[in-house]
């Protein structure tokens, strides 16, 4: 019989499998993503974020599917919104945390939420999806959600039970590009003067951007990076989610997959973006700057990205989930999805209404996106 197990810490479980799962094609999916997030201290007790992951195991012990499974007892770092949800739960008397999620943490990257082995009897992911669902009632947790997950899985979460939510965020795709101005070459002739005035204004101002391994991570380099990282929540007033040891965790366990892109004015370093990245996809976060220069942040973030996807043939880089000055810069309007279980029957209706509306509206915005993205229009 196959047997459900939940787990405290990844470590229970064996690395090897769990990157099989994963696939070689989503870094932040791999073991040792979440490895760094447990030795970093930026998920478990005091954190929000406590680590409860399910697999599903065969006859053999052999792993048959897992699941990144975290009790919260806040929506902090999650990027699909329901603090109404909350509000709205808690004015009725209810308490809405704690509650399980089905995540990343702190990263808001589409991909599998479902880790199925590729020789995975029928029915693994159903299973999966009622054991979570069976520990949220068991533990009395006012509800579950499966946060940017694949349309794929859709399916198997409304045949759970759970409400499907779409939403939008923007996204680089390479069309086999040679070079940036290969890329450039697609845009509309207004947009790449623009794109090519902010690129000059960089440059003028004396700046250089240079790429930075996670292997080549020096200790004086680690520490500055995670300052430009923490400067930019507290411009917002906010606590930085991740801690300085999580990057010197990826810097140790994922070397390859963790780099950054630091703007220099001399020996001096002036920005930053710190990135991940696989063969097929580039992840743009963690922005940070010690000084403001017009159009450094368009620079960093998005043009020395597009041209490292191209220079590397990754098909897609994702440059976070919100901000529609992406799109005037050539990221697409994407969907994304997430499903969600509630138990309060009263909050399910309420929801379910909410969710049906937006749909509609998150698609009347993607279409207007798009139709204003500035690329030239190729006739059918």
């Amino acid at each position: 019989m196959p047997t459900l197990r939940l787990h405290s810490t990844i470590a229970e479980i064996d690395s090897a499998q769990w990157n099989l799962l994963a696939g070689t094609h989503s870094a932040p999916l791999r073991h040792e993503f979440f490895s760094a997030l447990e030795a970093g201290a930026s998920v478990g007790p005091g954190t929000g974020w406590l680590p409860r992951y399910l697999s599903l195991h065969g006859d053999d012990g052999k792993l048959w599917g897992a699941l990144p499974l975290f009790e919260k007892t806040d929506s902090r770092g999650e990027f699909i919104f329901d603090w109404d949800w909350a509000e709205a739960l808690g004015s009725s008397g209810h308490e809405y945390y704690p509650k399980l999620v089905i995540a990343i943490p702190y990263t808001p990257i589409p991909g599998y939420r479902l880790l199925l082995g590729a020789s995975a009897p029928a029915g693994t992911g159903t299973t999966l999806a009622q054991g979570a669902m069976d520990y949220a009632r068991e533990r009395g947790l006012s509800s579950l959600h499966w946060l940017f997950h694949r349309p794929d899985e859709s399916a198997i979460l409304a045949s759970c039970g759970h409400l499907a939510r779409t939403g939008c965020h923007f996204r680089w795709v390479n069309a086999n590009y040679q070079c940036f101005d290969d890329w450039l070459a697609t845009l509309t002739a207004a947009r790449r003067k623009k794109i090519r005035r902010e690129r000059r204004k960089t440059a003028e101002a004396g700046v250089r951007c240079i790429w930075i391994e996670g292997g080549d991570f020096s200790p004086r380099i680690l520490n500055t990076a995670y300052r430009l990282y923490a400067a930019n929540y507290r411009t917002h007033g906010m606590r930085p989610y991740l801690t300085r040891e999580f990057f010197a965790e990826l810097c140790r366990r994922m070397p390859e997959a963790f780099v950054a892109c630091l703007a220099y004015r001399g020996t001096e370093v002036l920005a930053g973006a710190l990135f991940l990245e696989d063969s097929e996809n580039l992840y743009g976060r963690y922005w940070g700057a010690f000084e403001w220069i017009d159009s450094l942040h368009f620079e960093v973030c998005y043009y020395q990205g597009i041209e490292r996807a191209i220079a590397r043939k990754q098909h897609h880089f994702h440059p976070g989930i919100q901000g529609e000055h992406k799109l005037i810069r050539g990221f697409a309007p994407c969907l994304h999805y997430s499903s969600h279980w509630l138990r309060d029957a009263g909050l399910e209706r309420a929801v379910r209404a909410y969710l049906e509306a937006e749909h509609r509206a998150v698609e009347r915005y993607r279409r207007a996106a798009e139709a204003i993205l500035p690329v030239h229009r190729v006739a059918p």
